[in-house]
């Protein structure tokens, strides 16, 4: 294992839902904690008045909605890219047509890519991971909305 790679698995730790990522590669081990939260902020609890009557539409905000189609995931734990190499193009972009069996990313897991193909044809509708990110097993990496027959 080498600084750079342990300073990548930080990295992807810190910005991941995990909270604790252990490694083990030959006789190299590495075991990793997320700091806990800080403490939380005092709150102000003196009670306000709306300036504004409350209304269902203002009083809880719309949770934006999951992109509808067939979602490419995860078959392992690693590392994430959306091009071929660090300089290229993304493999696609959203709203590009996707075909059965096109690479959509790479996962790097243990040093070895992985190329991620497509199970199904259609056009991609999100990208639900970002660029060099650590992804979870069985994570949706992207979603195509499938062509119609």
């Amino acid at each position: 294992m080498d600084t750079e790679m342990i300073e990548v698995l930080i990295k992807q730790l810190e910005q991941s839902s995990l909270h604790e990522l252990e490694l083990t590669l030959g006789n190299d081990s590495l075991h990793l904690v997320k700091a806990s939260a800080a403490p939380a902020p005092i709150v102000n609890t003196q009670a306000t008045v709306p300036s504004q009557p409350v209304t269902p539409e203002t009083a809880v905000p719309a949770e934006p909605e999951a992109p509808t189609g067939t979602a490419i995931k995860a078959p392992l734990v690693g590392i994430v890219y959306l091009s071929p190499k660090p300089d290229a193009d993304p493999y696609f972009e959203v709203g590009a047509h996707v075909n059965k069996g096109d690479v959509v990313c790479i996962i790097e897991s243990m040093k070895m890519m992985n190329e991620i193909k497509s199970t199904v044809s259609g056009t991609l509708k999100a990208i639900n991971v970002d660029n060099e990110s650590l992804v979870e097993y069985d994570q949706a990496l992207v979603t195509i909305e499938e062509d119609r027959a």
